[in-house]
């Protein structure tokens, strides 16, 4: 709990902290990310040298970012080696506005003539979808980062389809909420089709080939995904003039889409761009309009049933050309990168804001010193700057990268810490006259308001249904449809990334359908919660916390409500918690053991918590050790929800906190949860399209210039709750300034 709210006088009023520059006695500070301090400073837009990726002349960019190894990555075909499809990786250095790139590889070494390619990153797996066309067909492979090397490697061959395929750079595009591909071609003279992809391990898989445009040429694909909606919207150029879209949402593996609107209605030039701007909850299409001179124009969508777009407005009063456009969260902008005509054909840059349903413009810039083209933006969250790619006419067509520094200032309403009590020279100890008071939160562990997606993860291979964690978290477990007791030991403690070889339990003797696990503090015994006869039984590992010791204790209970699905114990035994369904409503139940640890002796209390006014579907549950906090998975919500005890350990106290985490970014549905001995790591299962455990951080220690807010439950967290609280800003990982 915080010693304080406000400013307290009998706290400090000031702070001992490492200098980051010469400050200068009197001048007002800021605390920096690593919770040194500078003197306040900011600098102007900018843009970064040309970093070259390949040295021969590249074609149709398309780009992605990977969030698990933070990198930059493009794809083209290779002009000037016979069309190779290739793709790279790069590393930004946000410092010096530099990125280093590793080798180019080939996406296939037996195929020339490669005419386009795509690519997008998979949040849930880590890895990259490459689709292209070459040898009369479209194909995919699934890749993989190094992020020691910047290497990549690739997954098999799989044929998407045949025939003179047209594909755009936008053409395949991931789905967070389903954890999905969707990829949209065109067979010249023929169809306009769309697939589903599915990507597990490094292969992928394909659902059902629809068709969204009958005998008619469409080409220059775009995509982006709709958060706001959770749909696609795909634009493209009808028989090589006007521009239009699609609306497309993915069920299962199916996929299906809307009528076709006009985004612009004549001619348009087969180079656009197509953004999501997220804050708004819009879509922006930049694109040259021949109907206008071939001036640079960008218009408003929004999305329904169809996706309409109004509100056409001019960005260049010129020819502009190779237009591509990209949502940059940092600066709630839409930027845009083309080729000026009217400025000697150079890379040129501006920004898009919405206001009020309308566009504003910020100045063009110029951002190559001669013709470029083929340009493609992608946004890096992890250096918080777009990164350009492009054909540089300057240097033999080459593929070269350009880094955007938006303009920067290191003084926000929250980091301001006061004023430097002395002059200090750089890295010397200074003292702050803080304006605020100073205040020691100690750390808190399970812990939701600040939970947070480690990049850690483990593909099982198969539908997780539950898993449990040993004490010093060397082991983990799981049970899977129809499948024994997983268990994986983890090379470094606590770390599902560093999971080894499987070992396995059969429990198909007592039943064919186990979903819960869990054992008792000891390691000594394991409970099995089984769906086929509604029990849960009780097994003697004579090894602790080893399954492969197990053996069945002749022990069991019947489930008192409904079909049991997990199940978890005080931390004495003398309590067992058990999720039960009747009749399609989930229930936490309580059952008295006379016996600790005896299933046998376990008996209903009669109280039970009905979870149905937060969640349909509960699949898993996890107690902490002592007993005032339940945490449970909302299966379809992709939600883990915090109940809390009144009384501790007593199931009639219980109620909802109002606190929840959604793994939606990671995985499309969860079952079971569980943490680590100190609550400071979560960890939770990725059903049906994932197989995949996933990691979280739960610790509420500080990082220094993070600004926290009080929940409605007391807790800090990193965003405002309703109503808004601000509490402070850290300062070093256990104290927070609380302004004045």
């Amino acid at each position: 709990m915080m010693r304080v709210i406000g400013n307290d006088q009998n706290l400090p009023r000031q702070e001992h902290a490492i200098a980051s520059g010469t400050l200068t006695n009197g001048k007002p500070v800021v605390v920096n990310a690593d919770g040194t301090v500078s003197t306040i400073s900011g600098s102007a837009a900018s843009f970064g040298a040309q970093q070259e990726f390949e040295d021969a002349a590249t074609e149709n960019l398309s780009g992605t970012y990977d969030t698990t190894n933070d990198r930059i990555v493009f794809a083209y075909p290779d002009g000037g080696h016979s069309l190779n499809g290739k793709v790279v990786a790069g590393t930004v250095d946000s410092a010096n506005n530099t990125i280093s790139f590793g080798t180019p590889v080939r996406v296939n070494s037996a195929f020339t003539g490669i005419s386009s390619i795509s690519v997008d990153f998979d949040t849930s797996n880590g890895k990259l979808l490459i689709v292209f066309v070459g040898n009369s067909k479209i194909y995919a492979k699934v890749g993989t980062v190094d992020s020691s090397d910047n290497s990549i490697s690739l997954g098999s061959l799989t044929e998407i389809d045949s025939g003179s395929i047209n594909m755009g750079p936008g053409a395949c595009k991931y789905d967070p909420d389903t954890g999905k591909f969707l990829i949209v071609y065109n067979i010249d003279g023929g169809d306009s089709k769309g697939v589903v992809a599915t990507v597990s391990g490094t292969s992928v898989s394909f659902g059902t080939k629809a068709t969204w445009e009958s005998s008619a040429n469409t080409s220059s694909h775009q995509m982006v995904y709709d958060t706001g909606s959770n749909k696609f919207v795909v634009a493209f150029l009808y028989g090589g003039a006007s521009l239009r879209c699609r609306v497309a949402t993915i069920s299962g593996t199916d996929v299906s889409f809307s009528n076709a609107t006009f985004i612009k209605n004549g001619n348009t030039s087969n180079h656009f761009g197509l953004a999501y701007d997220s804050t708004n909850n819009k879509i922006v299409a930049a694109y040259s309009d021949p109907g206008n001179s071939n001036y640079g124009t960008a218009s408003i969508g929004t999305v329904g049933t169809t996706c309409s777009f109004s509100g056409a407005t001019v960005f260049e009063s010129a020819t502009s050309q190779h237009v591509d456009a990209a949502f940059n969260p940092t600066t709630g902008a839409v930027d845009i990168a083309y080729k000026d005509n009217g400025n000697s054909q150079k890379g040129t840059f501006v920004s898009a804001t919405i206001s009020s349903g309308s566009l504003t413009f910020s100045t063009a810039e110029a951002f190559t010193t001669g013709e470029a083209n083929d340009f493609h933006l992608v946004h890096d969250p992890d250096s918080t700057k777009m990164i350009i790619g492009l054909r540089d006419h300057t240097t033999s067509q080459n593929g070269v990268a350009v880094i955007r520094q938006s303009n920067t200032l290191n003084l926000t309403s929250e980091n301001y810490i006061g004023i430097a009590n002395s002059g200090a020279a750089d890295g010397a100890g200074v003292i702050i006259d803080t304006q605020g008071a100073i205040a020691d939160v100690p750390t808190t562990n399970y812990n939701l308001n600040v939970a947070s997606f480690s990049n850690k993860s483990y593909n099982i291979g198969r539908n997780v249904n539950d898993i449990a964690i040993n004490n010093d978290g060397t082991k983990i477990y799981y049970i899977t449809d129809g499948s024994p007791v997983g268990e994986r030991t983890l090379s470094t403690a606590d770390d599902i990334s560093t999971a080894g070889s499987e070992s396995t339990f059969d429990t198909s003797s007592q039943d064919n359908d186990p979903r819960g696990v869990t054992f008792s503090p000891d390691g000594t015994k394991m409970y099995i919660t089984g769906d086929q006869n509604d029990k849960i039984y009780q097994y003697t590992l004579s090894t602790a916390f080893d399954v492969t010791s197990a053996s069945y204790a002749s022990k069991s209970v019947s489930s008192a409500v409904g079909s049991p699905f997990t199940t978890q114990f005080k931390s004495d035994g003398t309590k067992m918690y058990v999720v039960e369904a009747s009749s399609g409503t989930y229930y936490i139940t309580e059952y008295t053991l006379s016996t600790a640890f005896d299933v046998s002796t376990a008996s209903y209390t009669s109280n039970s918590f009905n979870t149905s006014s937060q969640t349909a579907n509960v699949a898993g549950i996890f107690l902490n050790p002592d007993g005032t906090q339940i945490f449970a998975v909302g299966q379809n919500e992709k939600e883990i929800l915090q109940y809390n005890f009144g009384t501790a350990f007593d199931l009639s106290t219980l109620s909802y906190s109002n606190t929840d985490f959604s793994t939606s970014s990671q995985t499309g549905t969860i079952k079971g949860v569980t943490f680590n001995s100190d609550g400071s790591k979560m960890y939770v299962g990725g059903d049906f399209s994932s197989d995949t455990i996933y990691q979280y951080s739960t610790t509420s220690a500080f990082t220094p210039a993070q600004s926290f807010f009080v929940q409605t439950d007391g807790t800090l967290g990193t965003t405002a709750d309703d109503p808004s609280v601000f509490a402070g800003t850290a300062v070093s990982a256990t104290k927070l300034i609380v302004k004045g």
